[in-house]
């Protein structure tokens, strides 16, 4: 009779960053398990391989499955390379990557262009002209002038007008805080704030909904600079710290150049009597990015001191000026839906279904609705 690996059940707890008080209520007899002096029964094995996102099968095998991250890796944790991404994180790429899969075959059925921009970079260098010219091209691709964001009341408008505008051009974006629709599945904002996936036909931009909407609008730039240069990952880099990564922080400057245009910053700098942290705060409001990303701006362009800055950086932190996070659930499920599919995937849906390319089944499993939910969805939202 087969045996249970007790290497591949820690594994798979450590995996799962359930906490020893959590796996021992839910499988008090699990101690046992590892040492042999119990066999749990099949029921329990099918409920412990749920909880822990592996298949029963693997609980039994010989080595370690392998569960590694699926795109590459741009993130650190405190300097470090990032460890093994959790169930989470690895079962919202590897959804991403079969949506990415049908849309691709989808368009290229279609006779879809290419999206030129993706890949536009791709053999350039990180230096400040490139940056520059990327700014630009930005701008120019989405349609977007310099003091876009001011025209809009909140940040919420700001990122839906910024999201709208970059699936105008063909590149599908992602907003969701969970896997899929499961609730109990939260994705972790210390783990990633977003990935790209990278096609000519079919790029996908995913951000993880349950960060801040001025860090999401923050991480909607920086995977798009990764696009223009035809790269797929996923990040962690936040608009509030340092990188030791090249490419992460050539991608928040440009970010944070787009967001942040060096005109606005300094006309408003030398015409303003407030001190420095005022300024920082009413740029902030006017551009709809974060308090650090205006104030490590200010400093980039030379308009405070590294000594200024770190004053700001530990008043900032210390008086806790965070924002409420979003995608915490509750809401408008059709109106959470339109960010978890996003435009370019509902539009193809909608099409491929009606051009009888896709079978209803088949639509409502890619999109994870009921029939009377896709129905309402496609005729009332989307």
């Amino acid at each position: 009779m087969a045996q249970l690996n007790s290497q591949v059940l820690k594994w798979a707890v450590r995996r799962s960053g359930l906490s020893e008080e959590q796996i021992l209520k839910a499988f008090p007899k699990y101690p046992c398990w590892l040492d042999g002096s119990w066999t749990p029964t099949v029921k329990q094995l099918r409920s412990f391989a749920g909880k822990m996102h592996v298949s029963v099968s693997e609980l039994f095998a010989d080595d370690l499955p392998n569960y590694a991250l699926q795109i590459t890796d741009f993130r650190t944790v405190d300097d470090t390379p990032a460890q093994d991404p959790s169930p989470e994180l690895f079962d919202t790429i590897d959804a991403m990557l079969s949506r990415q899969d049908w849309m691709k075959g989808y368009f290229l059925h279609e006779g879809f262009a290419p999206i030129d921009f993706v890949g536009s970079y791709s053999n350039a260098p990180l230096s400040d002209g490139v940056k520059s010219q990327i700014v630009n091209d930005l701008h120019a691709l989405l349609k977007l002038e310099d003091d876009w964001a001011a025209s809009c009341k909140s940040v919420a408008e700001a990122l839906k007008m910024l999201k709208d505008s970059i699936e105008a051009v063909g590149i599908s974006v992602v907003i969701n805080g969970v896997v899929n629709d499961n609730t109990h599945r939260v994705l972790d904002v210390s783990e990633f704030r977003g990935f790209a996936l990278s096609d000519r036909i079919a790029p996908i931009i995913f951000i993880n909904g349950r960060d801040t909407k001025t860090a999401q609008i923050f991480t909607l730039m920086h995977e798009l600079c990764h696009l223009a240069f035809f790269q797929t990952g996923v990040s962690n880099a936040p608009d509030d710290e340092d990188t030791d990564i090249a490419m992460e922080r050539f991608c928040n400057s440009v970010a944070a150049d787009f967001l942040v245009p060096t005109n606005t910053l300094v006309t408003y700098w030398e015409n303003s009597d407030l001190d420095p942290y005022a300024k920082v705060q009413v740029i902030s409001r006017y551009c709809k990015v974060s308090f650090m990303v205006v104030a490590r701006k200010a400093k980039d362009t030379g308009l405070i001191t590294e000594r200024t800055f770190y004053f700001l950086y530990r008043r900032y932190k210390s008086e806790a000026l965070t924002e409420t996070k979003s995608g915490k659930g509750g809401g408008n499920y059709f109106y959470n839906k339109q960010y978890k599919l996003g435009t370019v995937f509902s539009n193809a849906i909608r099409t491929a279904v009606h051009s009888d390319y896709l079978s209803y089944r088949d639509a409502y499993y890619l999109t994870g609705m009921n029939a009377p939910s896709f129905k309402r969805y496609f005729e009332e939202v989307a």
